[in-house]
């Protein structure tokens, strides 16, 4: 039986595609679950009525433009 030669580079190559293949499962599981749980969470903005804030006049000391002839 013959074993092919594996350098440092194609081990390099196979742990880096192991490790995103290990990354990309995470983020698509991740993104699975969100999806599914999504579903059967209620959205708590519709169920409560959002309180009106005021509108803040603008202070007196905000950053004005300065126009000079400098």
């Amino acid at each position: 039986m013959q074993i092919g030669y594996l350098d440092p580079a194609s081990g390099s190559i196979i742990a880096s595609a192991l490790v995103g293949g290990a990354a990309a499962f995470g983020v698509a599981a991740k993104s699975a679950r969100k999806r599914v749980t999504g579903v059967f969470k209620r959205n708590r903005d519709e169920e409560a009525a959002p309180a009106e804030v005021p509108a803040e006049a603008p202070a007196a000391d905000a950053d004005a433009t300065v126009d000079s002839d400098a």
